[in-house]
């Protein structure tokens, strides 16, 4: 058991395979999947709960996400910790009405056109955008050429533009970023922040060309015989939660780890000791370990790494990864029928130019039409989404106010495109709401960030051996991506430990007591 001497940084007795610091999505995937290849793991929180953003509010009967409210039926690293943490029959798929998503422009709200058809006749876009965006698949893309001096990395716009044209580039793209990242099209790396779309268009040459190959391959995927993921069977459009929301995944992710998290604990200090490394607490106690891992934010790994890391390693590009604030604002309300559909997102060059029928949000979640049990009968509730920045002055109260009239907004522009929409009898009456505030939340994939992390990597590898740096600046921000990320580095961790036991001809002797810290 380790032993620790209050108030001192000394430590003494039997290593701990790994340390995981940071108890969101990434850090929890990581500790489960080292604990179930039987290594000894000790996961530290900062914060009073593990989950990070992810977690689920009931207030009132209502039920609110206070960060995801749902991933693709793709998403199979999720379906797959499912299965693992035997909540899998928990996964529920959306109603048919969140298949609808509206954009908000010219004073309407306007359905997104859901194929090729839509396209053609959708009046998001002018005859000259829909006829551009059509053209895709008959211009074959050619990905810059690398080299010793590669092509610097375009932009998100900048790739979209050249192959769907800048207006549904702006139009469709410009809002959907908004909803993901909470930032600019034009603030995004096409290569760094949509590596598969980049991946997809570069090996086929187009996008449209590179979903056909996609598709292909799942169908002949299936007629292999390839074993479903768990959960329920869906249609590739469809979208994923839990029956109690994602909370159901994060404490089934603490059930498994039991006797292994320690929460209210934040690390001051990291250094490399013998053996392994050192996480010194802010109590002053130390805990010992073979390789430490760091799922945090880039601006909280940033000044722990920079204490042990040597001149030579290049920390600039992490520290000046950006981040976005989110301010979260969920209602339960009733009066106010929604339009059928998931919701809407306002496109940039909408928002710029200051009409006042434009809703001042990034976007709305219309979310008792996504999934059912998110709102007692008779009642509704949504989630609009804000820029921190934006609201950082209102209050609770002024802040429902606003959330309230930007969704009369939508209401009245559906009811422009929509003639027949239900006639409202008033004002929305919100009966519960809650307020999530979130600072420097969502990593900015700029230009370029995909290379400094992977230069970065190389050379922790060689200058700090047995130290991961994993947090959501690192292999993407979704639901997904961060299992998919905390699994594979749970693997690499696993695999050196193996590699350090043969090279020293005997098996790391495993730890007991673990998890017990304070």
């Amino acid at each position: 058991m380790t032993t620790r001497q209050k108030g001192g940084a000394s430590e003494r007795g039997r290593f701990t395979d790994a340390i995981v610091v940071g108890g969101g999505l990434t850090g929890l995937a990581c500790a489960h999947e080292l604990r179930d290849r039987g290594l000894s793991v000790h996961l530290l929180e900062a914060g009073p709960r593990v989950g990070g953003v992810v977690g689920t509010l009931e207030v009132g009967g209502f039920l609110f996400e206070s960060g995801p409210n749902t991933v693709p039926a793709s998403a199979n690293h999720v379906r797959a910790a499912a299965g693992r943490l035997g909540v899998a029959d928990q996964l529920i798929t959306s109603r048919p009405d969140a298949k609808r998503r509206f954009l908000f422009q010219d004073g309407g709200l306007h359905a997104l056109p859901s194929g090729p058809k839509g396209l053609f006749t959708t009046r998001l876009l002018s005859r000259r955008g829909r006829l551009r965006a059509a053209t895709e698949p008959f211009r074959r893309f050619a990905a810059p050429a690398g080299g010793a001096t590669p092509a610097p990395e375009p932009t998100l716009e900048e790739f979209l533009s050249e192959r769907i044209g800048p207006e549904a580039t702006r139009t469709f793209a410009g809002a959907f970023v908004r909803g993901v990242y909470a930032t600019e099209i034009e603030e995004l790396g096409a290569a760094s922040a949509f590596p598969r779309l980049w991946a997809m268009a570069s090996e086929h040459g187009g996008i449209v060309r590179g979903m056909m190959a996609r598709g292909r391959a799942a169908r002949r995927a299936r007629k292999a015989g390839a074993e479903p993921p768990p959960g329920p069977r869906t249609s590739p459009t469809d979208l994923l939660s839990f029956t109690g929301g994602f909370s159901v995944l994060v404490d089934a992710y603490g059930r498994a780890l039991e006797g292994s998290v320690s929460t209210n604990t934040p690390v001051a200090e990291i250094d490399r000791g013998p053996g392994g490394w050192r996480a010194v607490l802010e109590t002053g106690d130390a805990l010992a370990c073979r390789e430490l891992v760091l799922a945090i934010p880039a601006s909280a790994a940033h000044p722990l790494v920079a204490m042990c890391a040597p001149e030579r390693l290049e920390l600039d590009g992490l520290r000046d990864v950006r981040h976005a604030a989110v301010t979260a604002v969920h209602l339960g309300i009733e009066g106010a029928p929604l339009p059928p559909g998931f919701g809407f997102l306002v496109p940039p060059d909408e928002d710029r130019r200051r009409d006042p029928r434009t809703p001042r949000v990034l976007g709305v979640l219309f979310v008792s039409n996504i999934f059912d049990g998110r709102a007692p009968s008779g009642t509704s509730s949504i989630t609009a989404m804000f820029r921190g920045g934006d609201v950082a002055a209102l209050d609770h109260d002024r802040l429902v106010d606003r959330a309230v009239v930007e969704l009369e907004k939508a209401l009245i522009g559906y009811a422009a495109v929509k003639p027949d929409a239900p006639r409202r009898a008033g004002r929305p009456r919100v009966v519960a709401s809650r307020v999530q505030r979130w600072t420097d939340v969502i990593p900015g994939y700029a230009p370029g960030h995909r290379a400094m992390i992977e230069a970065l990597e190389t050379r922790l590898a060689r200058m700090l051996p047995g130290l991961h740096m994993v947090g959501n600046f690192n292999g993407g921000v979704s639901v997904d991506d961060r299992i998919r990320v905390g699994t594979e580095t749970a693997a690499r961790v696993a695999e050196r430990l193996a590699h350090l036991a043969e090279h020293h001809g005997a098996q790391p002797e495993p730890v007991t007591g673990a998890g017990e810290a304070s």
